[in-house]
């Protein structure tokens, strides 16, 4: 390999060339990361065979007959693991010595993590503006939902026939209903009272299964525990609101037949820690399971308030369940797909 080959075959950015005739002829390490494909499976195959799923051979055909080139367009690429990976192309035409093109080069960057974060802190800003909403909307519903049950319950200290009792029993259970909700909107709205402790988060679930478990019949829940796991810092009673949400939503996704497996571990993965959090350890909880999954367009919105595909439900379920996250310094991802169930990732700081 030549120096500059090696130089190419080093760099950052994935690095594809192609000849004249469209086959791959230089593959670089970090394009075989990106990809999840060998170099020895990709060089001397036609481009649209390798990148079919992406408009990267269609780029390179731009570049080399048109000389239309490409500089920092958007796209994704889909990897070997079925993963749409978002990433910038960046194109250019090969020239020989007496100026003639004999190929085409693509520069890949891939901006996943850019994204993440950019979505993390545009999620943030918005759950903001929409928890002062609430706050307000709340109060104000609050003070005649008190007024509307009030008067239902001296309307059935006296009622005039059964009828009327009964219609207040309807409008007394509706109100107190409607007060749940307001509670459930002051709870997202209002910064969490953390009572920190070190805690064992195993406990934690174990206490949260056996409420999920209550009343069911069969094997739902198989506990994938790492029995080595440090303590993590947290509030026990927020942390267990936030595993019930999370467990009763894979349990109602599975339908007849629910299938949960609950594995936790030390989280390996590279995480931008805020808050003074630099290199600490993360304890990482998943919840699987193998429910209807979600579609990618509600995907985008499961965090967003009020929004929900159940007939009965708040939606603020999972948005207090990630602002509570959030709180105690930690991370919370999910990725699913219709049909192929839903993974719940949250990873928390460890208490060492």
């Amino acid at each position: 390999m030549h120096i500059h080959e090696d130089i190419l075959d080093n760099l950052a950015p994935g690095v594809i060339a192609v000849d004249r005739g469209m086959k791959v002829n230089f593959f670089n390490q970090s394009a075989e990361k990106i990809f999840g494909l060998s170099r020895s499976v990709v060089l001397n195959r036609d481009a649209a065979e390798v990148f079919k799923g992406s408009r990267i051979a269609e780029v390179l055909v731009c570049a080399l007959n048109e000389a239309r080139l490409f500089t920092d367009y958007e796209d994704e690429v889909r990897t070997r693991f079925s993963v749409n990976l978002p990433v910038l192309i960046t194109t250019s035409v090969i020239f020989d010595g007496n100026g003639a093109a004999t190929g085409a080069s693509a520069l890949i960057k891939d901006i996943s993590g850019i994204k993440s974060i950019e979505e993390g802190a545009l999620r943030k800003q918005r759950l903001q503006y929409l928890g002062t909403f609430a706050a307000n909307i709340a109060h104000e519903i609050r003070n005649p939902l008190s007024g509307i049950r009030g008067a239902a319950q001296l309307l059935k200290m006296k009622p005039a026939n059964a009828s009327l009792e009964q219609y207040a029993d309807v409008i007394i259970g509706e109100t107190d209903r409607l007060n749940g909700i307001v509670n459930e909107m002051l709870g997202f709205a209002r910064p969490a009272r953390l009572n920190l402790k070190e805690i064992n988060i195993h406990k934690v679930l174990d206490a949260v299964l056996m409420l999920v478990s209550e009343g069911r019949t069969g094997h739902v829940f198989t506990r994938e525990y790492d029995p080595s796991l440090p303590d993590i810092l947290g509030d026990e009673g927020q942390l267990k609101q936030v595993f019930l949400n999370i467990l009763r939503n894979s349990v109602e996704s599975c339908g007849k037949n629910p299938k949960v497996r609950i594995i936790t571990r030390m989280s390996s993965e590279f995480h931008v820690i805020e808050q003074g959090l630099s290199g600490a350890k993360m304890v990482a909880i998943e919840v699987i399971d193998n429910g209807c999954g979600i579609k990618k367009e509600d995907l985008e919105k499961v965090f967003t308030p009020f929004f929900t595909t159940k007939k009965k439900g708040s939606g603020l379920g999972l948005s207090i369940s990630l602002k509570i996250v959030r709180e105690h310094r930690g991370f919370l991802n999910i990725e699913a797909a219709p049909g192929r169930g839903t993974s719940v990732k949250i990873c928390l700081p460890a208490a060492m």
